[in-house]
């Protein structure tokens, strides 16, 4: 059964993606790939031809495709528009034909989050509120505390995908460098740190 992986399956915006056939039947007329499925003659990326090792392009043909004789489609300088599905149809001797699909993600590469926080020198058992300001659309934040990552108290709450951390009441053990860190499947970056500094106040009551 013929099979189609894409090498890589999550790939970054301007690098090059395999889409690498297995299998493929030596008893093969011609194969033609197109960019989704169902197959549509304006979706025809490339044809090629077996026999003679002639290929032809189709109108979605963008001049980044290039085909190879064993069924394997490359595709160069990838943009978020070539996210999706990509089907090559198979046509054997007796003009039969079968289909394969495969899809693949093109991701831009994070930029780099900036941290805010209300105030870096809090008195202990008031509250502070860390902000990590992104501009990445649904990529994963993880916050860091002194470089590792922050294990979650009862005192902290995450809101707004992770983008919001606020500590209430904060205790000296919370002094120290505080991070977040943006990643989709292809990039990840860190923000600027900020250092908290807790104030021990003796005249500071607990509040109810």
């Amino acid at each position: 059964e013929v099979t189609i992986e894409a090498v890589p399956p999550q790939v970054a915006e301007d690098n090059n993606v395999l889409l690498l056939v297995h299998n493929l039947p030596l008893a093969l007329g011609a194969f033609a790939w197109y960019k989704g499925n169902p197959v549509s003659t304006n979706a025809e990326i490339v044809h090629f031809v077996t026999g003679t090792n002639k290929t032809t392009t189709g109108p979605a043909h963008s001049g980044r495709e290039t085909v190879y004789s064993n069924g394997s489609l490359l595709i160069q300088r990838v943009t978020v528009k070539d996210t999706g599905v990509y089907t090559i149809e198979m046509t054997d001797e007796n003009f039969r034909r079968t289909e394969a699909t495969v899809q693949f993600h093109v991701h831009q590469p994070v930029t780099q989050p900036s941290l805010q926080v209300t105030n870096t020198t809090v008195k202990e058992l008031d509250s502070v509120t860390l902000t990590c300001l992104s501009n990445d659309i649904g990529a994963n934040i993880q916050w860091l505390f002194n470089s590792q990552s922050l294990q979650l108290t009862e005192r902290m709450t995450l809101s707004q995908n992770n983008s919001i951390l606020r500590i209430d009441p904060i205790k000296r053990e919370d002094a120290g460098e505080y991070q977040c860190e943006i990643s989709n499947p292809v990039s990840v970056k860190r923000s600027n740190s900020i250092k908290l500094d807790i104030i021990f106040d003796p005249h500071h009551h607990h509040h109810h």
